[in-house]
């Protein structure tokens, strides 16, 4: 008994470990940069220790303990540990579900707004306020910064909620995967056709399988 009693403590010490809080001193999707695969528009492959930063959906890679910057225009796929990512619309995302026409995509953006939007103590302007929990952002994640620095300080700053939005992508249309941006994307007869095609399929919005059937609409 002694022996299961310390396996399952050593299991939800290790979930522990790993559940992943996101923040000002910390805007990463991965606990730690984890080792990943680049394949590039010229056919090569790279690997590097990489993760996705939140402030802007970008792939950050350590070079000789550095931090740099991946040149979105330059990827076709990433993948990290057992997640896929596609450069969308210049953004790293990950995708959630995929078939022969296309993919959904899920953008994973800290919610920086959320901040900026918070209310001052002591009858302070939430502009200044704001002002002072965001900077540490301009230091957190920043381009050429030594990894073991940042490292050292992730349990500090701000801590910041993750928001997913959904994006709809074949070889010929990209969309945030919602009705309306949909609609403002097609012509007229586009918009009368989804509005028929969506009453023969109802489509669960936040759910990437449920989206998936965009891809027969938007390919026909």
């Amino acid at each position: 008994m002694k022996k299961i009693a310390t396996a399952v403590l050593a299991i939800f010490a290790t979930i522990a470990l790993w559940a992943q809080e996101y923040s000002t001193m910390w805007p990463y999707l991965y606990p730690e940069f984890t080792e990943g695969t680049v394949m590039l528009k010229d056919g090569s492959k790279l690997v590097y220790q990489m993760n996705v930063h939140i402030l802007q959906g970008r792939l950050h890679f350590l070079d000789k303990g550095v931090i740099k910057e991946a040149v979105t225009d330059d990827l076709v796929l990433v993948k990290i540990g057992d997640d896929q990512y596609m450069n969308v619309e210049g953004s790293v995302m990950k995708v959630v579900a995929s078939n022969e026409k296309g993919f959904v995509a899920a953008l994973q953006l800290g919610d920086f707004d959320k901040l900026r939007e918070s209310g001052g103590a002591y009858g302070s302007s939430t502009t200044s306020s704001a002002t002072r929990k965001l900077t540490s952002i301009d230091v957190a994640g920043k381009v050429n910064q030594n990894h073991m620095e940042l490292w050292e300080s992730r349990h500090g700053g701000e801590l910041v909620d993750l928001v997913t939005t959904y994006y709809i992508v074949t070889p010929q249309f990209i969309s945030e995967a919602s009705q309306r941006a949909i609609r403002e994307k097609l012509d007229d007869a586009g918009k009368a056709a989804f509005k028929q095609w969506l009453k023969q399929h109802k489509i669960k919005w936040k759910n990437p399988d449920s989206l998936l059937q965009l891809t027969d609409f938007l390919t026909q």
